[in-house]
């Protein structure tokens, strides 16, 4: 039988991990199929370079030096999100199954806060993973780059199709003796920023933004009565980066190697996982409780569309 559907995938990707961590325990030359969930789902476990795969893509390595196998196809539009022409033309728009279902459900859940939201993706990763002329890292499809949200002089959410730099002040940078008409927008980036680390899929490393405009989307969130829990996680999961640019011209958003792709060979650098997600907040108790809902009924209310 083939590979289950992309939503049956995602509910249960825990499951399959538990199976694929299993049979990472196996010797070099032995394969073990498993028959469960009322249909044949092939495990993966990869050996010498031979690959054993469910149908699903994982990734392989560090985001520096990895590969990518089987990776998912973002497309150029979607509802809530747009890949700009220059990443377009680029075909940098594949990713693990997590990844690519984190920016759909990003872009939904903005859409539906604000119609006038529009998410603009960069680059993730090529097909196969790997190094690209753009990019140190960005090879395991586990990395994305989000265009900055951005607002008029009036606080009306713009669209926005390239990479602007921004001064501390959240103003575009302009040629000397002109005038910015274009700005950072506080609110729409916190709420990305947040829909980011409410995903149902994945687990967020590092958010890379540089460190006045990392303050603003901070102060807002504050502002705007977030809890203490979230700011704390949001605090330590955005950084500016101190080996590359700056980032005040987009968002880079890492995610941590599925639980079920580690047995493949994929590594996680740098910060531990967030796991006061878990206990002051039940991130990973509320996840659980939307797969149950979901699979429990189909009038699922707002998550439902965010799942599709």
């Amino acid at each position: 039988m083939g590979a289950p559907s992309k939503g049956v995938y995602l509910f249960f990707s825990d499951v399959r991990g538990i199976l694929k961590r299993a049979v990472g325990t196996c010797y070099r030359y032995l394969a073990v199929t498993v028959v469960l969930l009322g249909a044949t789902l092939s495990t993966g476990c990869i050996y010498d370079g031979l690959v054993l795969e469910d149908g699903s893509g994982f990734s392989r390595g560090p985001s520096r030096y990895g590969m990518l196998y089987e990776g998912v196809k973002l497309p150029t539009r979607g509802e809530g999100h747009w890949i700009p022409p220059t990443w377009a033309a680029r075909g940098l728009n594949y990713g693990v199954d997590e990844m690519v279902s984190t920016v759909v459900y990003a872009g939904r859940r903005l859409k539906m806060q604000d119609s006038r939201l529009e998410l603009a993706v960069g680059d993730i990763s090529r097909a196969k993973g790997g190094r690209s002329p753009w990019h140190r890292s960005h090879q395991t499809g586990r990395d994305v780059d989000f265009l900055f949200l951005l607002k008029d002089k009036a606080g009306r959410p713009m669209r926005n199709d390239r990479m602007r730099k921004h001064a501390p002040s959240g103003a575009e940078r302009v040629a000397e003796g002109e005038k910015p008409a274009v700005f950072f927008d506080e609110r729409g980036n916190w709420l990305l920023v947040e829909a980011l680390l409410e995903s149902p899929v994945a687990e967020i490393q590092y958010i890379f933004v540089q460190e006045d405009l990392r303050q603003k989307i901070l102060a807002y969130a504050v502002k705007s009565g977030v809890s203490q829990a979230m700011v704390e996680h949001a605090t330590q999961v955005m950084k500016q980066p101190s080996d590359s640019a700056p980032h005040d011209d987009h968002l880079h958003v890492r995610i941590y190697c599925p639980w079920d792709d580690v047995s493949a060979g994929c590594v996680d650098m740098g910060q531990m996982r967030w796991h006061k997600k878990d206990l002051k907040y039940g991130g990973r108790v509320e996840r659980i409780r939307r797969y149950d809902e979901v699979l429990s009924n189909i009038d699922v209310g707002a998550f439902a569309p965010l799942l599709r």
